[in-house]
């Protein structure tokens, strides 16, 4: 599982730094003025957090839920919620992550900041459905 979860983390590094990237080179005051660029290191490490911060709860915690004393209460309370599990935790982990991902952008001044995590993350996630659709990978 922890090699499954590391080649995953290391596409996702992949496709979302450099989105990242580009997201931290348009950062703006409180007023909206254009603030200086940051480094290219500065911004690599925090194209790299986004990602870091959220992808093992994507990988680890959110699918546990989904196998939790609580989904089968819940599940047992309303049996179709059963057929939707993947689903469920595909939309549940993928609003996690751009949720949170947007509000480190947010934090670091970056306009839209929820729109570049939801493409951030609807680019790693998407093209990771369709190679998992393709290949059977990971």
């Amino acid at each position: 599982m922890i090699s499954a979860w590391f080649s995953a983390f290391v596409f996702t590094q992949a496709l979302e730094m450099p989105i990242y990237l580009a997201a931290f080179r348009r950062r703006v005051d409180a007023r909206g003025e254009p603030l200086p660029r940051e480094s290219l290191r500065w911004r690599l490490g925090f194209g790299f957090l986004a990602s870091m911060a959220t992808h093992p709860y994507v990988w680890f915690v959110i699918p546990a839920l989904f196998s939790s004393q609580a989904w089968l209460k819940l599940v047992a309370w309303a049996p179709g919620l059963a057929a939707w599990r993947y689903e469920l935790f595909f939309l549940t982990a993928e609003s996690f992550a751009v949720v949170a991902e947007a509000l480190l952008a947010r934090a670091l001044r970056v306009p839209r900041p929820l729109l570049w995590a939801l493409v951030a993350n609807a680019t790693s996630a998407g093209l990771g459905m369709l190679l998992r659709e393709l290949t059977g990978w990971p």
